[in-house]
């Protein structure tokens, strides 16, 4: 099901945000973003997009920081500057509505590579009072699922993520690593491709109460930390051909 979820503007600020947050059944909400084509650094994107899959860590760096260094490295010193300046400004305003929402510091990602392990229904977790994350898929064909924390039959979860989740930690790094792709190396096992490709899990008691972020949306869930649950979500097999450029800004805080 699409378009089931709370939606907000990061214009309107964080309260009107935190309060749909609060109220959703599913622990998460979206802000509409534009698609790809009407951004002003869709030249940067599929640049950025053309090449293997990576991930980057910003660290302590500013998003224009850290954008000038990738592209200094992937195109040449100087390229593509009023496409990643303008990139950065959007990241950095994403960033500071996530820590008003949250009343925490925000860390930053990007990758541009799929990762079939995230297919599998699953909780993020850190060890602060406080967490949420935010994603914004830029380039996506398909949005996250995710379902209320009724939906999962937690003791199943448990016994299937206890066997499955060192493997499909294992899976995640080869495919950043090599590039391959998850059906060649899964080949052996047929029966766990086909539910990572329906989305089929014994655990899942109810699949009409799946969301979908709407393609191209940011989105914000619920971290699972020891004094809030977090948001059980999935990403979409259909992504595999086209993982797009994936930002993502999690802010934690020491209080709940």
């Amino acid at each position: 099901m699409t378009g089931a979820l709370p939606r907000v503007a990061s214009a309107d600020g964080a309260q009107p945000a935190r309060a749909a947050l609060d109220r959703s059944a599913c622990g998460a909400i979206e802000i509409p973003r534009p698609p790809l084509d009407a951004l002003p650094y869709r030249a940067f994107v599929a640049a950025l997009l053309g090449r293997q899959g990576f991930r980057l860590d910003f660290n302590r760096l500013a998003p224009d920081a850290a954008l000038a260094m990738v592209s200094d490295q992937l195109f040449g010193p100087g390229a593509y500057l009023r496409d990643r300046a303008a990139l950065a400004e959007d990241i950095a305003q994403l960033a500071g509505f996530a820590e008003a929402l949250a009343g925490g510091r925000a860390a930053i990602a990007i990758r541009t590579y799929f990762a079939p392990g995230d297919t599998v229904w699953h909780l993020d977790r850190v060890g602060e009072a406080r967490a949420f994350r935010l994603l914004w898929p830029i380039g996506r064909r398909s949005g996250m699922r995710v379902t209320p924390p009724g939906n999962i039959d937690l003791a199943l979860h448990r016994a299937y993520m206890r066997r499955e989740h060192p493997l499909l930690g294992r899976l995640d790094a080869q495919v950043l690593r090599t590039g391959a792709d998850p059906e060649t190396l899964w080949a052996h096992r047929p029966q766990q491709l086909a539910a990572m490709r329906a989305g089929d899990f014994p655990f899942v008691r109810d699949r009409a109460l799946e969301y979908e972020v709407t393609p191209g949306a940011a989105s914000i869930h619920r971290v699972a930390t020891p004094q809030q649950p977090g948001t059980y979500h999935r990403a979409s097999w259909d992504n595999r051909r086209a993982p797009g450029l994936q930002i993502v800004i999690t802010v934690t805080a020491d209080r709940a």
